[in-house]
């Protein structure tokens, strides 16, 4: 639960994290001194880009809870904010940035496909 609001898109979660808007495309996740930059696309929803293996900023990779926990925390931050987001893979074809990322990717679902 969120409580307290620290600044224009800063907020502070019970759970002791912070979750803090960067800019357009990022966002920061902050909680017992440590922090994991979370990509973005602000498309349909927001959508919360998630890496393979989620790592924080010293290289460390988040654990099972902590990774839940995060995403509970960006979950309601972003209903704080009046908005909706869904958590993403980085191949997902709705958040694919380049041709040859959506060329992969049909390619890749074209050898799967039946003749």
């Amino acid at each position: 639960m969120i409580i307290e609001e620290i600044g224009k898109q800063a907020v502070a979660h019970d759970s002791g994290a912070i979750v803090a808007s960067l800019d357009r495309f990022a966002l920061v996740y902050a909680r017992n001194g440590k922090s994991w930059r979370v990509a973005i696309e602000p498309l349909d929803t927001y959508y919360v880009r998630l890496p393979a293996r989620p790592v924080w900023e010293d290289g460390t990779p988040l654990t099972i809870d902590e990774a839940h926990q995060a995403q509970r925390d960006i979950v309601e931050t972003f209903a704080h904010w009046g908005q909706s987001c869904e958590f993403v893979l980085p191949n997902d074809p709705r958040v694919l940035r380049t041709l040859d990322e959506l060329v992969t990717y049909i390619r890749a679902q074209r050898v799967g496909a039946p003749s």
